[in-house]
């Protein structure tokens, strides 16, 4: 049960980094490339420590990564800063159910594991179906027709990419140098394919030494997330049950928002299922 320790680090961090930009409300795309770049630089003196694979396909899977990256976290940063930053993590429970199916029709020990433990499997589909209930009350407001659409191709984008992240980074011999190396180079191709379009639509003076320093705390928060998540997806069963640790976030949005006396209508009933199916996935996983 490891992988649930630095599933919640990730998720934390993730809710820093994405809340960051309702404040700051920066354009989503110039903040993507950039942020990108700075993790770049946060992630260059560890280079020597990073694990470099021998595999062609490997690479081929950090360029996939790098470039749904740019199109979820554009997305995401934009949705933010015109809503909030639960709303841009509304996309987690879709995106976790996706990524439950999707490792199944490819792993067969899985199968095997669900066939053979009905109470597990049990288990862990009442847990899926209170998370997803319990996310469209968490509050109301968020929840609606209009926000759903908004965070469906997101969260089709991001399964496909978790599903695909842990296949090639099973192919690590080392935890966290693997994960180093994956974020690194994902970041990297990032920051390669944005720059061009970003230059060429004449944005650079959006820009000044606030935004950027901004943007280097974003930046921060989301590398930490990002190495964290790899390696809690490394270890766990299915890449699924890493979703419904770092899809807590609107628990997490709550206790914030209640600690700094701002206005909010969240369930606590409804994080409570959040947090109770949570916990049945890491017993029933095992």
């Amino acid at each position: 049960m490891l992988w649930a320790v630095f599933a919640v680090v990730a998720g934390l961090t993730y809710c820093v980094q994405t809340e960051m930009n309702k404040n700051y409300k920066i354009d989503g795309f110039a903040l993507n490339t950039f942020r990108a770049l700075f993790s770049v630089l946060l992630l260059l003196p560890v280079i020597p420590f990073m694990e470099w694979p021998d595999l062609p396909a490997y690479y081929l899977v950090v360029i996939l990564e790098a470039a749904i990256s740019i199109v979820c976290m554009t997305a995401q940063y934009n949705l933010a800063a015109k809503r909030s930053g639960r709303v841009a993590c509304l996309h987690q429970p879709i995106a976790l159910m996706l990524t439950f199916v999707f490792w199944l029709m490819l792993e067969e020990d899985q199968r095997q594991f669900l066939l053979q433990n009905p109470l597990n499997a049990t288990g862990i589909a009442f847990a899926f179906l209170l998370f997803m209930f319990s996310i469209q009350f968490i509050r109301k407001n968020d929840a609606g027709w209009s926000a759903l659409l908004a965070v469906i191709p997101i969260a089709v984008l991001y399964a496909i990419m978790t599903v695909v992240s842990k296949v090639a980074l099973q192919n690590g011999e080392t935890l966290l140098q693997i994960s180093l190396n994956f974020v690194f180079l994902c970041n990297a191709l990032m920051f390669l394919m944005s720059f061009p379009l970003y230059y060429t639509q004449k944005h650079m003076k959006t820009l000044d030494r606030s935004a950027m320093v901004k943007i280097s705390g974003v930046a921060f928060f989301h590398t930490v997330s990002w190495v964290f998540a790899c390696v809690a997806i490394i270890l766990t069963p299915n890449p699924a049950y890493v979703g419904v640790i770092t899809g807590l976030a609107p628990i997490w949005f709550m206790l914030y928002y209640k600690f700094k006396g701002i206005q909010d209508d969240a369930s606590p009933w409804a994080g409570l299922c959040m947090a109770l199916a949570a916990i049945i996935i890491m017993l029933a996983a095992r």
